[in-house]
């Protein structure tokens, strides 16, 4: 009964028109017995043209899994290789900690450089220190500049002349002033 509803279902996509009982009885005899060899032979044809192309694919996947595999290890190897230079832009840079979060991992697999992954990951951090940092030195700029506004004019406000300074005749003490206020972004001329 399966075989004859099979028959009928591939006779309404083909529109073909289905073998009554009998028929179908004789191609069943004919197919186990006079036309076995040239029936089985043609099915297995057909099968390995299936399990053939399903070979294909699955060598190439295979293929192309051994490649990423391999990309993959090239990246990691890069990334090793490259943890001196991130450490001098960022010293808390350690490869091993930053695979453990899995954004940083994707983005080095795609081929991101190890400096560009780790900003983007930490890119709120990062934003933080620089603020904090140029709000010091603002803070210290402003200092240094009120520091030198509110000084009292010397000699009861007259105009007094200033000679030149011979930089030979300066104290280490006098040079240690001068480069603290170089550092804090005030220009020296002798």
């Amino acid at each position: 009964m399966e075989m004859e509803e099979k028959q009928a279902q591939v006779c309404q996509e083909t529109g073909e028109e289905a073998l009554d009982a009998g028929e179908q009885e004789d191609f069943e005899t004919l197919i186990r017995g006079k036309y076995k060899e040239e029936f089985d032979a043609r099915v297995r044809k057909i099968l390995d043209g299936r399990l053939r192309g399903m070979r294909q694919e699955n060598l190439r996947l295979k293929e192309q899994q051994l490649r990423q595999k391999e990309e993959a290890v090239q990246r990691l190897s890069r990334l090793r290789e490259q943890e001196g230079a991130v450490r001098r832009l960022y010293p808390e840079f350690c490869w091993q900690e930053e695979l453990k979060n899995p954004q940083f991992g994707r983005l080095v697999l795609a081929g991101a450089e190890p400096v560009e992954a780790y900003e983007t990951v930490h890119r709120q951090e990062l934003m933080e220190k620089a603020m904090r940092y140029a709000a010091g030195r603002t803070r210290k700029q402003v200092a240094g500049s009120l520091a030198t506004m509110g000084r009292v004019a010397e000699n009861g406000g007259r105009s007094i002349a200033v000679t030149a300074c011979d930089p030979r005749g300066l104290t280490s003490r006098d040079l240690a002033d001068i480069r603290k206020r170089v550092l804090d972004g005030e220009k020296i001329r002798f």
